[in-house]
């Protein structure tokens, strides 16, 4: 690992689990209500960035843990590609805010809209679909808001930009309490929310671009810390600094940007994403999405090899499902990861198990990306250990292995003899290998760490969830695996889904699979395979994952430079068959609604 990428986050074997599974939480992400088909129907054009999906919230959403909420406007392109709020230029700024005034844990992120705006606040339209009493959008807010309250004693609400104050003086007077205006929310009626909660509004970093708008922003966040210094003067314990954490003065504050902790990210999300700056810009009209490099540009224009239209084969969704948001039915079918002792060996935490430095190994996709998508699947339930040979670059950006092409296939052979959901996926190695030769790949495979690690994951695993055997697919994996598998497990071993033959390999080897004894998720398989693709399942992936991603094969490029596989830029592209969809119908209750909109 690379320390310097690391620095002021944590570990990268911290992580946020998505959404308590026994709260209401998945369900009120669910209902969101329908943003795309609002837009169009109250502003006459497409009003929101629908194409990569909602983003809902980043921090603590555990009872009793929110002690600060911090409400912005809208995310970005960074927020899209983690499925989480405030991770981009803003969110930083915020962070390192929230750092100076000692909240380094206790805090929630959530936003005005769910999805990114086109355009700029302001609007009738857009206004009235924020604010209205009548508005579905500003009412799902609103509900959130106020679960928020019913969980957590908050102290402090934090609105950052117009949008967001006015999003404060909505929820206040909806709660029966008075509001004046947004010119200083700090006179709105907090005592509605909680007895000893406070309200502070500050101006957007976003405007930071802008002439003279730097000096005003920072006089502005002093002035907030002032007032959190004499709150807490009247009050010592109103709201106390977070362990570890210290209230600096006001005059200290420098305008400056704080990295993202992991603890707020999915496990196995690329390092670059909430490293303290914005690291995305969308491309293709919206259809795209690029990621940099530490050593890349924002505005790089490079070439992509190949076409990512895709096609919706193995495709499936329930009614009420949108490809471009996480499901609405089965809204708890997320991964919440491996837990603290796994996360920490997968990511090279243990002591004498660390992951080597993959750029001296030759490896030539920057540092900054990471070495994070190693797993898929349930590590205590295993009744199939799979090590797999990377096969394309989707896990950069999904933080989980094998959810591109080679893995979509493989999902559906794993369901050919039974196999759903008992099972771990490994792959070799966890960083993008895809431009390097056999033999450089083989080297990394062969190295001591390499082989060390891989040997304790496969030792351990097989400990918790007695795997009967092991299914090696590709040449990498098969080399790795004569070190680091026990003698006496069974290893059914097959090609690459890229390689020449694979369909027919795969076909024989069901044979020596069938002749294994070993418990199914389902009864009766077929143990017979066609070729056909399918989805990852969801409940393989983070929260907040949309459900095309996972699917239509490889979604996600490497750029080529000088003829060269480019180290410092990645795309991630949706469907053509998503793209060229029409909004989905509004409700009877959406509809009626929008009645009322502005004309």
């Amino acid at each position: 690992m690379t320390d310097d990428y690391l620095a002021g986050r944590g570990h990268p074997w911290d992580y946020d689990p998505g959404p308590p599974a026994n709260r209401r939480w998945p369900r009120l992400f669910a209902e969101a209500p329908n943003y795309r088909a609002l837009g169009k129907a109250v502003l006459g054009r497409e009003g929101f960035r629908w194409h990569f999906g909602p983003m809902f919230y980043r921090g603590r959403l555990t009872d009793g843990d929110v002690r600060v909420l911090v409400i912005g406007q809208e995310g970005a392109q960074d927020e899209s590609l983690a499925h989480r709020s405030f991770i981009g230029g803003t969110g930083a700024r915020m962070q390192h805010f929230l750092n100076h005034i000692g909240i380094t844990e206790s805090y929630l992120f959530l936003n005005t809209f769910v999805y990114p705006i086109f355009g700029q606040y302001g609007s009738d339209g857009l206004r009235w679909l924020a604010q209205s009493v009548e508005s579905p959008i500003a009412r799902h807010r609103g509900a959130i808001f106020d679960y928020l309250l019913e969980r957590n004693d908050v102290r402090l609400v934090v609105a950052v930009g117009t949008a967001a104050k006015e999003s404060v003086a909505t929820w206040v007077r909806s709660r029966g309490g008075a509001c004046s205006g947004i010119s200083d929310i700090t006179t709105c009626d907090g005592t509605v929310l909680g007895p000893k909660t406070r309200l502070l509004g500050v101006r957007h970093p976003g405007g930071a671009g802008k002439g003279g708008e730097v000096s005003k922003i920072i006089a502005d966040f002093k002035k907030a810390i002032r007032r959190v210094e004499a709150w807490s003067e009247d009050d010592p314990d109103w709201l106390p600094v977070d362990p570890g954490a210290a209230r600096l003065p006001a005059d200290t504050y420098k305008y400056k940007s704080a990295p993202i902790p992991f603890r707020d990210l999915p496990l196995g999300i690329s390092w670059r994403l909430g490293r303290g700056g914005t690291s995305s810009n969308r491309k293709d009209n919206q259809r795209a999405i690029q990621i940099f490099s530490d050593a890349g540009k924002y505005n790089a224009t490079v070439p992509y090899p190949g076409s990512v239209a895709g096609s919706e084969e193995g495709y499936a969704q329930d009614t009420p499902d949108l490809p471009y948001e996480p499901p609405k039915k089965r809204y708890r079918d997320y991964d919440r990861g491996p837990g603290k002792s796994f996360a920490r060996l997968f990511m090279g935490g243990e002591t004498g198990l660390r992951w080597p430095d993959f750029a001296a190994l030759g490896v030539k996709s920057h540092v900054s990306f990471g070495c994070g998508p190693l797993f898929r699947g349930r590590p205590t339930q295993a009744r199939v250990l799979v090590l797999a040979d990377q096969e394309s670059n989707d896990d950069l950006l999904m933080a989980r292995a094998l959810t591109g092409e080679g893995g979509q296939h493989l999902q559906e052979y794993l369901r050919s003899f039974g196999i759903t959901k008992s099972y771990l996926m490994l792959r070799v190695p966890p960083v993008d290998t895809s431009d390097l030769e056999a033999s450089r790949i083989d080297a990394i495979v062969d190295h001591p760490q390499v082989r060390a690690l891989y040997a304790a994951i496969a030792r351990r695993v097989l400990e918790r969830s007695r795997s009967p055997f092991a299914l090696v697919v590709g040449p990498h994996a098969r080399r790795l695996a004569g070190h680091v598998l026990p003698t006496a497990l069974p290893n059914v071993r097959i090609k690459a889904w890229h390689q020449s033959g694979a369909l027919a390999d795969w076909r024989n080897a069901l044979d020596e699979i069938r002749a294994i004894s070993f418990r199914k998720d389902v009864s009766s398989p077929s143990f017979e395979y066609d070729g056909a693709r399918g989805q990852i399942p969801r409940f393989d992936l983070p929260f907040g994952t949309l459900r095309w991603q996972g699917s239509s094969g490889d979604r996600t490029q490497r750029a080529r430079v000088g003829g060269k596989p480019s180290p410092d830029y990645y795309k991630l592209s949706l469907p053509q068959w998503v793209f060229e969809l029409h909004p989905a119908p509004l409700s009877d209750e959406e509809q009626d609604a929008v009645e009322g909109a502005p004309g």
